[in-house]
């Protein structure tokens, strides 16, 4: 079959038509008065939560967050102040604490010895504590272990100590 030049240009002008009258629709609508009009409760109403959270990608957006700018923006000192040292204090079980470090022990031994072994064993639970949180936001953080840096870099820099003097001599000034 050859095609018909009569129907072609008949199509042509009618595809013209149906765009200037649809142009000419689209610049006789007043947005703002159409925006106007719908009910955005009813509108948010219709939206189903539940599914549309189901679509985030929870990976990809932890992989957007800059942990870096996140943890800058924390006022730690802030933080530091909101702390209720007494009710922390509060809930500590003495009797657990002595059995757990021997306690009992040292306080029979040295009465003096007494507060230095107490400030030995909250460093080391603080330095325990510092341990786990170090651990927790490297592995929230994605954080491989060989990636870190061995120590702080004021430390890390130094030289090492030079050596002792070996037993039994010692150094006379």
């Amino acid at each position: 079959m050859s095609p018909n030049p009569l129907s072609d240009r008949f199509e042509r002008l009618a595809q013209a038509i149906a765009e200037r009258v649809v142009n000419l629709v689209i610049d006789a609508i007043d947005i703002n008065a159409v925006v106007e009009r719908v009910d955005l409760d009813q509108l948010i109403g219709k939206v189903d939560i539940n599914q549309l959270v189901a679509k985030v990608d929870i990976e990809q957006l932890i992989e957007r967050v800059d942990v870096d700018a996140l943890i800058q923006s924390v006022d730690v000192d802030a933080l530091v102040r909101r702390v209720n040292l007494n009710a922390i204090v509060s809930q500590l079980d003495i009797d657990s604490l002595v059995e757990q470090t021997e306690l009992g022990s040292i306080i029979a031994k040295s009465t003096t010895g007494v507060l230095t072994q107490v400030l030995d064993l909250v460093r080391s639970q603080g330095v325990g504590l510092d341990d786990f949180v170090a651990r927790w936001t490297n592995r929230i953080l994605h954080r491989k272990s060989a990636t870190l840096p061995i120590g702080p870099p004021m430390l890390v820099a130094r030289p090492a100590p030079a050596a002792l003097p070996a037993a039994g001599h010692t150094e006379v000034r």
